[in-house]
Parts: structure tokens; C-alpha cells; sequence
């Protein structure tokens, strides 16, 4: 019988455009991981800044660990390009990594993730993910903890919860081969994490929550999730005056939703509706 691997290989599948100005930052920070059985596989969506320069000089100081992805590929999707990255991914790695282009890794996030690793069967599908503490595009500490911004769903994640929101940012997902190998594109994702955390969830993955924040997750203009918890009041003023482009996204989700659970939209939009409401609480 096949043994685990007891130094698994980590492939960091790292999606960028227009990121020269965090880039660095980034880079360095998994460069600097305790844990040194890494690669980084990166896939570029068409920056016109200077992030291809940058990604060519890092590879060129460290050729053995990062792999750039070079087929004139524009997606002009931060989900597409991670599916393309997920589809070109090494098969000889363990665990694989999404990675933004933006944040900074403690320097064990690694360490920990394989520790976890090891305490589970490596043959069943795996998802790890952890807490993440949130920054500002200047690096200052915004909030200590997502999970407890978010009332603490990233410890309730259930097939019925995840129809409705997904507490679990791409950034702080790790997943197996195993699990790899059964997660797919789909047209009806909204997010790419999202519909890995339905997949996953779905197919019956061993879901672990490293209770804390290996990610500083960077807030700023050019995110699609933001960090501020909204006040009720303000929250269906908001709606009210965005009921057009709120509801376009309620059907998505809906449509997400049914490829796992068939209700009708109705019943979808109540059910969203209480969990928004108990998150905000």
C-alpha cells in the first residue's frame, strides 16, 4: 500500500493581473515559507503593467520554484484563469494552494497546512482553510480575525449554509489531489471558491479549519469582497437603491445553487434573505 508522503509537495497556483504594486510583497512572503517543498505555478490574465516584469525576474533568481504559464491566454476572469491554473497544475504535488497576487502569507501558513495534512487520509478529498486577519493597501491590520468578523461561519460550513454564502475566501484554500481531481469549470459559478466549496462539500471532502489567521487578506478599491460589516438599516437602504443589480445576483446564485439543491427561486431568495440578515447581525 502506497505511504503518505511525509514532505509532500505544495504547487501555489497564483493568478495575476495588474498587480504590480502588492506583487512583490507577495512573492517574497512564499519565498521566505519555512516549509520549502514549493512551487509556484502563475498564470497571467493580460496585465499592461509591469507584473509580467517582475514575475520573469523572480523566476530567473529562483528557476526551480517558479513556473510561469506562458500561452497567450486572456481570460479577463480571476475565476477562469484560476480554472486554467487548476487544469494545468503539476500532478505530482500533494496539496495545491490558491493564491492572490495581493496579500502576504505567515511565514508557517505552510507548516501548519501540512500538519493538518498529515492527520488526514490523503487518498479522500481534502479541503484546508484558515483564518485570515485583514489589511489595509498600506499593510496596516483592519481586523484581527475574518471568522469573527464574519459571526464565526467559517466553523458552521454545511452543505445547506454554503447554498447561501461562502465564508471562505480562494486565498485561504488548500486542496488535495484528490479533490482536484473532481472539481471543474462551470458556467454557473460566480466564484471560483465558491463553486470549489460546493464541490467539495458535495462530494463528500473532509472540510478543516486551522483556527488561525495565515493570510493577511488586503482590502482595498480593487476588491470584489470587501471587509466592513454593514449595519441592517444601512444594508436595505442599500439594496433599495441597488434592487436591479442585487436581484442579477441573486439569480446567479440561485442558478449556482441548483446544480446541487433543487428548489425554486422563491424559496432560494427567502432562505438568502435569513442568512444575509443573520450574518449582519
Amino acid at each position: 500500500m502506497k505511504k503518505k508522503n511525509k514532505s509532500p509537495k505544495v504547487q501555489i497556483l497564483l493568478a495575476t493581473y495588474n498587480g504590480e504594486k502588492f506583487l512583490p510583497e507577495q512573492l517574497d512572503s512564499i519565498i521566505n515559507q519555512e516549509y520549502k517543498l514549493w512551487e509556484i505555478l502563475i498564470h497571467d490574465d493580460g496585465s499592461f503593467d509591469n507584473t509580467m516584469s517582475i514575475l520573469k525576474k523572480y523566476q530567473k533568481n529562483y528557476p526551480k520554484n517558479i513556473k510561469l504559464l506562458i500561452d497567450q491566454k486572456i481570460f479577463s476572469s480571476a475565476s477562469k484563469n484560476f480554472f486554467h491554473l487548476i487544469e494545468n497544475r503539476s500532478k505530482e504535488a500533494n496539496l495545491y494552494c490558491l493564491c492572490d497576487q495581493d496579500d502576504i502569507w505567515h511565514k508557517k501558513k505552510l507548516d501548519i497546512i501540512i500538519e493538518r495534512y498529515h492527520s488526514k487520509d490523503y487518498k479522500k478529498p481534502l479541503l484546508i482553510h484558515s483564518d485570515l486577519s485583514l489589511i489595509d493597501s498600506e499593510g496596516k491590520l483592519l481586523k484581527k480575525s475574518h471568522n469573527k468578523l464574519i459571526n464565526f461561519q467559517k466553523n458552521f460550513v454545511t452543505k445547506e449554509t454554503c447554498l447561501y454564502y461562502n465564508p471562505v475566501p480562494g486565498c485561504a484554500m488548500t486542496i488535495n489531489s484528490s479533490l482536484a481531481d473532481k472539481i471543474y469549470y462551470s458556467k454557473y459559478m460566480v466564484m471560483h471558491d465558491w463553486w470549489i466549496l460546493l464541490s467539495a462539500i458535495n462530494a463528500n471532502t473532509s472540510i478543516v479549519y486551522i483556527n488561525f489567521p495565515l493570510v493577511k487578506y488586503r482590502q482595498h478599491m480593487g476588491n470584489v469582497l470587501g471587509y466592513k460589516k454593514i449595519n441592517i438599516f444601512i444594508l436595505i437602504i442599500r439594496l433599495f437603491f441597488k434592487i436591479p443589480q442585487y436581484f442579477k445576483n441573486v439569480k446567479k446564485a440561485h442558478a449556482q445553487s441548483k446544480q446541487f439543491c433543487n428548489q425554486s427561486g422563491l424559496q432560494y431568495f427567502i432562505k438568502l434573505v435569513f442568512h444575509q440578515v443573520k450574518m449582519n447581525l
